[in-house]
């Protein structure tokens, strides 16, 4: 009888450990497939339509967050914080959310110019970026976008010429034509 229950209880735990042993291989798989993934074929459509209208430069650049030069971010509404670029004019638009209605009325500041100095690339992991100089009333700055590999998410960092108070910001590119924004009064 005492050797049945041994018997029993070292199959009982054999199959303890073949159960487990089988999971920790599963995870290893399902990690090796994570590692592997391919990104979801939208993410890829709203990459290449971002990366058509960088190339057609007529896009805008949606801000989800801006980040300042003492590492503090805030979160802000994309509809009224954006880099906007039609051919060779640009709009910059930042808009907090306070009760003060700034120079733009959106409790910001709305600035238009022109832009020189075009210049696009890719680098071999695939990140895209873009730069310009816009120049115009209010603003004269070095602008560069970053735009993510696999889907529309970017990066801009917007650097002025006459002062060193860079600005970063964190959002994703559309088609000019596809966006949604609310534009401000410029200065």
């Amino acid at each position: 009888m005492k050797n049945n229950t041994i018997i029993i209880i070292v199959c009982f735990l054999i199959g303890i450990g073949m159960v487990s042993q089988l999971h920790s291989s599963e995870k290893i798989s399902q990690k090796k497939i994570s590692k592997h993934n391919v990104p979801d074929s939208t993410d890829m459509k709203y990459h290449a339509q971002a990366l058509a209208a960088l190339k057609d430069s007529s896009f805008v650049f949606n801000t989800h967050q801006i980040i300042f030069n003492n590492g503090i971010s805030t979160s802000v509404s994309s509809v009224t914080n954006f880099i906007s670029l039609n051919k060779n004019q640009v709009v910059v638009q930042i808009a907090f959310d306070t009760p003060y209605i700034g120079y733009n009325g959106l409790g910001g500041i709305t600035v238009e110019g022109h832009i020189s100095t075009v210049k696009m690339r890719t680098d071999k992991k695939g990140f895209t970026r873009y730069e310009f100089y816009a120049n115009g009333t209010g603003i004269s700055a070095r602008v560069e976008l970053t735009l993510h590999p696999t889907n529309n998410s970017a990066t801009a960092i917007i650097s002025p010429n006459f002062n060193s108070k860079q600005l970063n910001l964190s959002g994703s590119i559309s088609p000019l034509n596809k966006a949604y924004i609310y534009k401000g009064t410029t200065l």
